[in-house]
């Protein structure tokens, strides 16, 4: 079959490689983003950690504050 004077098939063989790239690049940008299934133990692990600090840090800002007045 011809396009614009090109086999589709040379087309489809010439563009493959860039199409592939783009869907690995939006493939990856998606898992990066966090959340949903898509998160790695790795993450969910860091956010867990990030969160206890958070917790111990506002516990330390309050006391600190008893103490200060």
């Amino acid at each position: 079959m011809m396009v614009w004077g090109h086999d589709v098939v040379d087309i489809f063989i010439n563009w493959f490689p860039m199409l592939l790239l783009v869907g690995v690049w939006i493939f990856f940008l998606r898992r990066m983003q966090g959340g949903g299934r898509y998160m790695t133990r790795y993450q969910r692990d860091y956010m867990a950690m990030a969160q206890r600090q958070t917790e111990i840090l506002e516990r330390i800002a309050v006391a600190l504050e008893k103490r200060s007045t």
